[in-house]
């Protein structure tokens, strides 16, 4: 499972320290994590560094009174970035006009899904612009705070399975949501297993303390290590995955479908 990490745009002294996490994406944050008034200036920080240029930036979109504003958005493409996490878009008019008014379509984008009406309104914007989605994800506290229920994984079960769906049917990466937790270890250990075992790709991470909770966890098992390279070993002896026929291995029969499975165990492993 990847690790998507965001680091606020008030600390960006603390990018090199981030990467020796070995995280697998950082996400620059100038919405949630930054004041209003903070925006203009961290922007010019961020332009003159040509090194962040590689990173993830969420980017607000809405101005103080709630409208669309795009300045910031597109101040950066034209600066050179390209990768943006788009938070808090109320609905599908809303993208439409983001799409039409950008100054490039060159870029590739993380939608972070945290309003209800636009959690109804994705799956037609994720089919109509699916080649500008690297990934989605849930911003699940604005979400759970707009519904008025408790942020708990029972009451995020619908919303994490269906967006598993959406994204599996335009084939973009599934991030989990963001925890605040910082001090119950297995709760939040809880919290990475319960979306390992779903099928996501990636999860956010928000401190270097969770990230220290990742790596101790091993997220598959050595049993499903064996169980993935035995198969990996029958796959070998044929051309490609194409030309795999069904097989019983350890009295359990394979097929084709387990491929994908047994590929993200073993880059697990590979990159332990």
């Amino acid at each position: 499972m990847e690790s998507y990490f965001f680091v606020p745009g008030t600390r960006l002294h603390k990018i090199k320290d981030v990467i020796k996490l070995g995280v697998s994406e950082i996400i620059i944050d100038l919405e949630d994590a930054v004041k209003f008034s903070e925006r203009l200036v961290l922007l010019e920080e961020l332009i003159k560094d040509e090194s962040l240029k590689q990173f993830y930036v969420r980017v607000p979109l809405y101005d103080d009174k709630e409208k669309l504003d795009l300045t910031l958005l597109n101040k950066l493409i034209l600066s050179g970035f390209s990768k943006f996490i788009f938070p808090k878009i109320e609905n599908k008019k809303d993208f439409k006009k983001i799409i039409k008014d950008l100054n490039s379509n060159q870029i590739q984008i993380i939608l972070l899904i945290e309003t209800s009406n636009l959690f109804i309104d994705v799956k037609d914007i994720l089919f109509k612009y699916k080649d500008f989605f690297t990934g989605i994800s849930i911003g699940s506290h604005d979400l759970m705070g707009e519904i008025g229920g408790v942020h708990d994984l029972q009451n995020l079960e619908f919303l994490r399975q269906q967006l598993l769906l959406y994204a599996r049917s335009i084939d973009v990466l599934a991030i989990d949501i963001a925890s605040m937790e910082l001090k119950n270890e297995s709760e939040f250990k809880n919290e990475i297993l319960d979306g390992v075992r779903k099928g996501y790709d990636a999860k956010f991470y928000i401190h270097p303390w969770q990230i220290s909770m990742l790596k101790e966890l091993n997220l598959y098992s050595e049993k499903e290590f064996l169980w993935a390279r035995k198969i990996k070993e029958e796959l070998n002896k044929v051309l490609n995955e194409k030309e795999f026929s069904p097989t019983v291995i350890d009295g359990q029969i394979i097929e084709r479908p387990h491929l994908k499975k047994m590929n993200k165990i073993l880059r697990y492993y590979e990159s332990k």
